[in-house]
Protein backbone atom coordinates (compact mmCIF):
# COMPACT_ATOMS: atom_id res chain seq x y z
CA UNK A 1 0.00 0.00 0.00
CA UNK A 2 1.47 3.39 -1.09
CA UNK A 3 0.05 6.76 0.98
CA UNK A 4 -0.31 10.02 -0.08
CA UNK A 5 -0.09 13.25 2.25
CA UNK A 6 2.16 16.10 3.67
CA UNK A 7 0.37 18.24 1.10
CA UNK A 8 0.57 21.38 0.59
CA UNK A 9 -0.83 24.22 -1.80
CA UNK A 10 0.50 28.03 -2.47
CA UNK A 11 -1.88 29.87 -4.84
CA UNK A 12 -3.53 33.21 -4.85
CA UNK A 13 -6.48 31.87 -2.10
CA UNK A 14 -3.77 31.15 0.49
CA UNK A 15 -0.11 29.78 1.19
CA UNK A 16 -1.18 26.58 2.75
CA UNK A 17 -3.53 23.67 1.57
CA UNK A 18 -6.48 23.92 4.43
CA UNK A 19 -6.27 27.98 3.61
CA UNK A 20 -7.10 26.90 0.01
CA UNK A 21 -9.51 24.64 0.82
CA UNK A 22 -11.48 26.92 3.29
CA UNK A 23 -11.32 29.70 0.72
CA UNK A 24 -12.81 27.13 -2.20
CA UNK A 25 -15.76 25.58 0.52
CA UNK A 26 -16.51 29.62 0.68
CA UNK A 27 -16.85 29.89 -3.14
CA UNK A 28 -13.68 32.46 -4.07
CA UNK A 29 -11.95 32.47 -6.96
CA UNK A 30 -8.58 34.02 -7.81
CA UNK A 31 -9.41 34.58 -11.26
CA UNK A 32 -9.51 39.11 -11.52
CA UNK A 33 -8.86 41.71 -13.92
CA UNK A 34 -5.02 42.24 -14.32
CA UNK A 35 -3.15 45.08 -15.89
CA UNK A 36 -1.06 42.79 -17.52
CA UNK A 37 -3.61 40.63 -19.32
CA UNK A 38 -6.48 41.52 -21.41
CA UNK A 39 -8.28 38.35 -19.33
CA UNK A 40 -9.05 37.19 -15.57
CA UNK A 41 -6.14 35.10 -14.54
CA UNK A 42 -5.28 33.62 -10.78
CA UNK A 43 -1.75 35.73 -10.07
CA UNK A 44 0.49 35.15 -7.07
CA UNK A 45 1.35 38.75 -6.11
CA UNK A 46 1.71 37.64 -2.11
CA UNK A 47 4.82 35.85 -1.79
CA UNK A 48 8.45 36.35 -0.20
CA UNK A 49 11.15 36.54 -3.13
CA UNK A 50 14.43 34.97 -1.64
CA UNK A 51 17.40 36.59 -2.11
CA UNK A 52 19.59 35.58 -5.49
CA UNK A 53 16.09 33.02 -6.29
CA UNK A 54 13.27 33.82 -9.19
CA UNK A 55 9.80 34.04 -7.98
CA UNK A 56 9.10 30.52 -9.19
CA UNK A 57 12.34 29.36 -7.23
CA UNK A 58 11.17 31.26 -3.99
CA UNK A 59 7.89 29.40 -4.10
CA UNK A 60 8.71 26.14 -4.67
CA UNK A 61 11.38 26.37 -1.94
CA UNK A 62 8.76 27.26 0.63
CA UNK A 63 6.33 24.81 -1.00
CA UNK A 64 8.86 21.76 -0.19
CA UNK A 65 9.89 22.93 3.07
CA UNK A 66 6.08 22.96 4.12
CA UNK A 67 5.75 20.13 2.97
CA UNK A 68 8.93 18.43 4.37
CA UNK A 69 7.46 19.77 7.54
CA UNK A 70 4.75 17.56 7.42
CA UNK A 71 6.74 14.77 7.02
CA UNK A 72 8.78 12.54 9.36
CA UNK A 73 11.23 11.80 7.34
CA UNK A 74 14.58 13.36 6.57
CA UNK A 75 14.59 13.76 2.85
CA UNK A 76 18.57 13.54 3.04
CA UNK A 77 18.29 10.24 4.61
CA UNK A 78 17.65 6.65 2.79
CA UNK A 79 16.29 6.22 -1.00
CA UNK A 80 14.52 9.25 -2.26
CA UNK A 81 13.40 11.21 -5.01
CA UNK A 82 12.04 14.93 -5.84
CA UNK A 83 9.60 15.33 -9.19
CA UNK A 84 8.74 18.23 -10.60
CA UNK A 85 5.84 18.40 -12.91
CA UNK A 86 5.90 21.84 -14.86
CA UNK A 87 4.80 22.48 -18.57
CA UNK A 88 7.18 25.48 -19.06
CA UNK A 89 9.20 26.01 -15.91
CA UNK A 90 11.09 29.57 -15.64
CA UNK A 91 10.55 30.10 -19.55
CA UNK A 92 10.84 33.79 -18.64
CA UNK A 93 14.53 32.92 -18.98
CA UNK A 94 14.80 33.15 -22.76
CA UNK A 95 13.77 36.63 -22.87
CA UNK A 96 17.06 37.52 -21.77
CA UNK A 97 18.75 34.92 -24.04
CA UNK A 98 19.54 32.31 -21.40
CA UNK A 99 18.59 28.53 -22.91
CA UNK A 100 20.01 26.93 -20.20
CA UNK A 101 18.63 28.59 -17.18
CA UNK A 102 15.17 28.63 -18.64
CA UNK A 103 15.12 24.64 -18.66
CA UNK A 104 12.96 22.88 -16.17
CA UNK A 105 16.01 20.63 -14.84
CA UNK A 106 17.99 23.96 -13.75
CA UNK A 107 14.85 25.69 -12.14
CA UNK A 108 15.24 21.96 -10.10
CA UNK A 109 18.81 21.47 -9.20
CA UNK A 110 19.03 25.57 -8.10
CA UNK A 111 15.66 24.63 -5.93
CA UNK A 112 17.25 21.65 -4.34
CA UNK A 113 20.59 23.52 -4.08
CA UNK A 114 18.91 26.00 -2.14
CA UNK A 115 17.23 23.47 0.36
CA UNK A 116 20.47 21.48 0.81
CA UNK A 117 18.49 18.53 -0.32
CA UNK A 118 20.72 15.34 -1.85
CA UNK A 119 17.55 13.46 -3.07
CA UNK A 120 17.23 12.23 -6.72
CA UNK A 121 15.65 14.41 -9.37
CA UNK A 122 13.39 14.28 -12.03
CA UNK A 123 11.09 16.09 -14.60
CA UNK A 124 7.85 14.94 -15.77
CA UNK A 125 6.71 17.75 -18.26
CA UNK A 126 3.77 16.62 -20.44
CA UNK A 127 1.65 19.17 -21.11
CA UNK A 128 -1.61 19.66 -18.59
CA UNK A 129 -1.18 16.20 -17.76
CA UNK A 130 2.30 16.41 -15.69
CA UNK A 131 1.04 16.76 -12.65
CA UNK A 132 -1.14 13.61 -12.32
CA UNK A 133 1.50 11.79 -14.64
CA UNK A 134 4.04 12.51 -11.76
CA UNK A 135 2.00 11.24 -9.50
CA UNK A 136 1.60 8.02 -11.36
CA UNK A 137 5.03 7.92 -11.98
CA UNK A 138 6.26 8.51 -8.30
CA UNK A 139 3.38 5.92 -7.10
CA UNK A 140 4.95 3.15 -9.29
CA UNK A 141 8.48 3.87 -8.93
CA UNK A 142 8.10 3.46 -4.78
CA UNK A 143 6.03 0.21 -6.05
CA UNK A 144 8.67 -1.34 -7.67
CA UNK A 145 11.19 -0.72 -5.17
CA UNK A 146 13.21 2.03 -6.76
CA UNK A 147 12.53 4.37 -4.18
CA UNK A 148 10.90 4.27 -0.29
CA UNK A 149 9.45 8.10 -0.82
CA UNK A 150 8.80 10.85 -3.57
CA UNK A 151 8.23 14.27 -3.06
CA UNK A 152 6.12 15.99 -5.98
CA UNK A 153 5.71 19.60 -6.67
CA UNK A 154 4.21 20.99 -9.21
CA UNK A 155 4.80 24.65 -10.61
CA UNK A 156 3.75 26.82 -13.00
CA UNK A 157 3.52 31.04 -13.18
CA UNK A 158 2.60 33.07 -15.68
CA UNK A 159 4.69 34.08 -18.48
CA UNK A 160 3.62 36.47 -22.00
CA UNK A 161 4.73 33.12 -23.46
CA UNK A 162 2.20 31.15 -21.99
CA UNK A 163 -0.80 33.34 -22.61
CA UNK A 164 -0.13 34.58 -25.65
CA UNK A 165 0.05 30.93 -26.88
CA UNK A 166 -3.41 30.28 -25.12
CA UNK A 167 -4.70 33.39 -27.27
CA UNK A 168 -3.38 32.36 -30.54
CA UNK A 169 -5.57 29.46 -30.46
CA UNK A 170 -8.55 31.38 -29.62
CA UNK A 171 -8.98 29.66 -26.50
CA UNK A 172 -9.59 32.62 -23.48
CA UNK A 173 -12.29 33.41 -22.13
CA UNK A 174 -12.81 37.05 -21.21
CA UNK A 175 -14.85 36.23 -18.19
CA UNK A 176 -13.96 34.04 -15.19
CA UNK A 177 -13.85 30.43 -16.71
CA UNK A 178 -17.42 28.12 -16.36
CA UNK A 179 -16.27 24.66 -16.79
CA UNK A 180 -19.09 22.09 -18.63
CA UNK A 181 -21.63 25.58 -18.52
CA UNK A 182 -23.53 26.25 -21.85
CA UNK A 183 -22.32 29.25 -21.99
CA UNK A 184 -18.37 28.46 -21.22
CA UNK A 185 -15.98 30.46 -23.59
CA UNK A 186 -12.69 29.11 -23.11
CA UNK A 187 -10.10 28.48 -20.30
CA UNK A 188 -8.50 31.20 -17.68
CA UNK A 189 -4.72 30.80 -16.76
CA UNK A 190 -3.46 30.58 -12.97
CA UNK A 191 -1.07 30.44 -11.32
CA UNK A 192 -0.33 27.66 -8.32
CA UNK A 193 2.73 25.54 -6.68
CA UNK A 194 1.38 22.24 -4.72
CA UNK A 195 2.99 19.34 -3.62
CA UNK A 196 2.57 15.86 -1.43
CA UNK A 197 4.40 13.24 -0.46
CA UNK A 198 4.10 9.57 -1.34
CA UNK A 199 5.32 6.63 0.80
CA UNK A 200 5.12 3.01 1.24
CA UNK A 201 5.17 3.76 5.34
CA UNK A 202 2.21 5.33 6.72
CA UNK A 203 4.81 6.58 9.71
CA UNK A 204 6.40 8.95 7.50
CA UNK A 205 2.81 10.96 7.76
CA UNK A 206 2.41 13.82 10.72
CA UNK A 207 -1.20 13.62 9.76
CA UNK A 208 -3.37 10.49 8.86
CA UNK A 209 -2.80 10.08 4.94
CA UNK A 210 -4.98 8.90 2.13
CA UNK A 211 -4.32 6.05 0.10
CA UNK A 212 -3.22 6.11 -3.46
CA UNK A 213 -3.80 3.50 -5.24
CA UNK A 214 -2.29 4.21 -8.80
CA UNK A 215 -3.22 5.02 -12.02
CA UNK A 216 -2.88 5.27 -15.82
CA UNK A 217 -2.22 7.14 -19.06
CA UNK A 218 -3.23 6.83 -22.86
CA UNK A 219 -3.01 9.04 -25.77
CA UNK A 220 -5.44 9.68 -28.42
CA UNK A 221 -2.97 10.30 -31.14
CA UNK A 222 -5.79 12.54 -32.86
CA UNK A 223 -4.38 16.19 -32.51
CA UNK A 224 -1.29 18.36 -31.30
CA UNK A 225 -3.59 20.48 -29.52
CA UNK A 226 -7.26 19.27 -29.91
CA UNK A 227 -8.97 16.06 -27.91
CA UNK A 228 -10.87 13.15 -29.65
CA UNK A 229 -14.43 13.76 -30.38
CA UNK A 230 -14.90 10.24 -29.18
CA UNK A 231 -12.86 10.61 -25.38
CA UNK A 232 -10.89 7.84 -26.82
CA UNK A 233 -7.81 8.69 -24.74
CA UNK A 234 -9.25 9.49 -21.82
CA UNK A 235 -12.31 6.23 -22.03
CA UNK A 236 -8.82 3.91 -21.69
CA UNK A 237 -6.85 5.90 -19.20
CA UNK A 238 -10.04 5.86 -16.88
CA UNK A 239 -10.92 2.40 -17.92
CA UNK A 240 -7.10 1.09 -17.42
CA UNK A 241 -7.23 2.62 -13.73
CA UNK A 242 -10.54 0.98 -12.92
CA UNK A 243 -8.77 -2.08 -14.00
CA UNK A 244 -5.75 -1.98 -12.45
CA UNK A 245 -6.93 -1.29 -9.27
CA UNK A 246 -9.55 -3.49 -9.02
CA UNK A 247 -12.38 -0.59 -9.01
CA UNK A 248 -15.69 -0.90 -10.58
CA UNK A 249 -17.08 2.39 -11.62
CA UNK A 250 -20.54 2.49 -9.48
CA UNK A 251 -17.49 2.65 -6.59
CA UNK A 252 -16.20 6.15 -7.39
CA UNK A 253 -17.62 8.66 -5.19
CA UNK A 254 -16.55 11.68 -6.38
CA UNK A 255 -14.24 12.35 -10.11
CA UNK A 256 -12.43 15.51 -9.72
CA UNK A 257 -12.85 16.44 -13.65
CA UNK A 258 -9.98 18.57 -15.94
CA UNK A 259 -12.83 20.41 -16.58
CA UNK A 260 -11.13 23.76 -18.76
CA UNK A 261 -14.31 25.09 -19.70
CA UNK A 262 -13.26 24.69 -23.54
CA UNK A 263 -15.59 23.68 -25.68
CA UNK A 264 -13.57 20.90 -27.06
CA UNK A 265 -12.24 19.27 -24.29
CA UNK A 266 -15.35 19.76 -21.47
CA UNK A 267 -17.63 17.90 -24.42
CA UNK A 268 -14.49 14.70 -24.80
CA UNK A 269 -14.94 14.72 -20.95
CA UNK A 270 -18.59 13.86 -20.99
CA UNK A 271 -18.12 11.58 -23.37
CA UNK A 272 -15.56 9.78 -21.61
CA UNK A 273 -17.41 9.54 -18.17
CA UNK A 274 -20.26 8.80 -20.27
CA UNK A 275 -18.65 5.83 -21.92
CA UNK A 276 -16.50 4.56 -18.58
CA UNK A 277 -20.44 4.39 -17.07
CA UNK A 278 -19.27 6.95 -14.49
CA UNK A 279 -22.52 8.45 -12.53
CA UNK A 280 -20.58 9.72 -9.41
CA UNK A 281 -20.71 13.97 -8.84
CA UNK A 282 -18.73 15.89 -10.88
CA UNK A 283 -16.69 19.00 -10.41
CA UNK A 284 -14.23 20.94 -11.60
CA UNK A 285 -11.87 23.14 -9.85
CA UNK A 286 -10.82 25.34 -12.57
CA UNK A 287 -13.44 28.06 -11.58
CA UNK A 288 -11.64 28.94 -8.61
CA UNK A 289 -7.54 28.96 -9.64
CA UNK A 290 -7.99 28.87 -13.73
CA UNK A 291 -5.79 26.28 -15.05
CA UNK A 292 -2.52 26.35 -13.81
CA UNK A 293 -1.06 23.81 -15.78
CA UNK A 294 1.66 21.67 -14.64
CA UNK A 295 0.80 22.34 -11.36
CA UNK A 296 -3.34 21.62 -11.79
CA UNK A 297 -2.99 18.18 -11.22
CA UNK A 298 -1.38 18.13 -7.76
CA UNK A 299 -3.75 21.14 -6.65
CA UNK A 300 -6.69 19.35 -7.59
CA UNK A 301 -5.57 16.03 -6.16
CA UNK A 302 -4.68 17.88 -2.95
CA UNK A 303 -7.93 19.27 -2.81
CA UNK A 304 -9.97 15.94 -3.31
CA UNK A 305 -8.04 14.81 -0.32
CA UNK A 306 -9.49 17.56 1.41
CA UNK A 307 -12.53 16.61 0.14
CA UNK A 308 -12.44 12.81 1.15
CA UNK A 309 -11.05 14.48 5.02
CA UNK A 310 -13.63 16.58 5.37
CA UNK A 311 -16.26 14.52 4.08
CA UNK A 312 -17.99 17.17 1.34
CA UNK A 313 -18.60 17.48 -1.97
CA UNK A 314 -17.74 21.28 -3.59
CA UNK A 315 -19.59 23.06 -6.33
CA UNK A 316 -18.10 23.17 -9.71
CA UNK A 317 -17.86 26.89 -9.77
CA UNK A 318 -19.24 28.74 -12.54
CA UNK A 319 -21.51 25.90 -13.69
CA UNK A 320 -25.25 26.68 -14.06
CA UNK A 321 -26.90 24.67 -17.40
CA UNK A 322 -25.55 21.73 -18.61
CA UNK A 323 -23.41 22.21 -21.80
CA UNK A 324 -22.29 19.11 -23.07
CA UNK A 325 -23.21 16.31 -24.92
CA UNK A 326 -23.63 13.72 -22.68
CA UNK A 327 -25.42 14.84 -19.37
CA UNK A 328 -22.93 14.63 -16.45
CA UNK A 329 -23.67 14.67 -12.68
CA UNK A 330 -22.44 17.89 -11.60
CA UNK A 331 -21.92 19.61 -8.06
CA UNK A 332 -23.43 22.67 -8.25
CA UNK A 333 -24.26 23.36 -4.11
CA UNK A 334 -21.52 21.91 -1.67
CA UNK A 335 -23.10 18.54 -0.29
CA UNK A 336 -22.05 16.10 2.75
CA UNK A 337 -20.74 12.96 1.30
CA UNK A 338 -18.90 10.16 3.07
CA UNK A 339 -16.18 9.73 0.48
CA UNK A 340 -13.90 6.71 0.44
CA UNK A 341 -13.17 6.66 -3.21
CA UNK A 342 -11.79 9.44 -6.01
CA UNK A 343 -11.08 9.22 -9.12
CA UNK A 344 -8.62 12.38 -10.51
CA UNK A 345 -8.82 13.44 -14.32
CA UNK A 346 -6.59 15.18 -16.74
CA UNK A 347 -6.22 15.59 -20.66
CA UNK A 348 -3.70 17.95 -22.38
CA UNK A 349 -1.63 19.06 -25.31
CA UNK A 350 -0.36 16.41 -28.15
CA UNK A 351 -3.64 13.72 -26.76
CA UNK A 352 -2.32 12.70 -23.54
CA UNK A 353 -4.53 11.53 -20.69
CA UNK A 354 -4.27 10.71 -16.96
CA UNK A 355 -6.29 9.37 -14.51
CA UNK A 356 -5.66 7.92 -10.67
CA UNK A 357 -7.48 6.91 -7.26
CA UNK A 358 -7.24 7.74 -4.16
CA UNK A 359 -9.34 6.23 -0.92
CA UNK A 360 -9.80 7.25 2.08
CA UNK A 361 -7.62 5.46 4.72
CA UNK A 362 -9.31 3.79 7.30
Amino acid sequence: MIYIGAENIISPLGNTAQANFENVLEGKSALKKSSNFSTPIGEITSFSQLDGLTKLESLLVECLKRTSSESNFDVNEGRNLVVLSTTKGDIEHLESGNVEKAKPGFLLRRVMGHLAWKADQKIVSNACVSGVLACIYAHDLIAYGKYDRVIVVGADLLTNFTYRGFESFFALSDEPCKPFDASRKGLSLGECVASVALSKDQKDFKSSPHIFCGGASANDANHISGPSRDGEGLFRAISRTLKLIGTQANEVDFISAHGTATRYNDDMESIAFDRAVLKAPINSFKGYFGHTLGAAGVLELILSMKCIEHGLLIKSLGFEKEGTSQQLNMIEENQRKDINTVLKTASGFGGCNAAVIIKKLK
